[in-house]
């Protein structure tokens, strides 16, 4: 993503604005969250996509891990078929 500058202003109470383009681009809109943390005197503003708590397992590591090498191994056609239940469970106890 090529980077975009602006000047914004401090207003009254400190509050900022973020300019239009930059909201659009980013599909910011009224009520998301962002994330701001301060590095190397730095200041950055990340837009955060909550995800409800019985859907975190799905976000973690480990399970996005799990379905990228599930993709790729579909993609590289290592994948077996059953046909029926009774091969398909006794496929997956060996």
């Amino acid at each position: 993503m090529s980077a975009i500058s602006r000047r914004i202003f401090v207003q009254k109470r400190n509050l900022i604005s973020l300019p239009r383009d930059i909201r659009e681009k980013l599909n910011i809109s009224v009520g998301d969250v962002l994330d701001i943390r301060m590095d190397n005197n730095k200041i950055i503003i990340e837009p955060m996509k909550l995800v409800p708590s019985d859907q975190a397992y799905f976000w973690s590591d480990k399970v996005q891990n799990d379905m990228l090498e599930a993709k790729n191994d579909v993609e590289s056609g290592n994948v077996r078929e059953f046909s029926t239940i009774r091969e398909f469970l006794n496929g997956i106890e060996q």
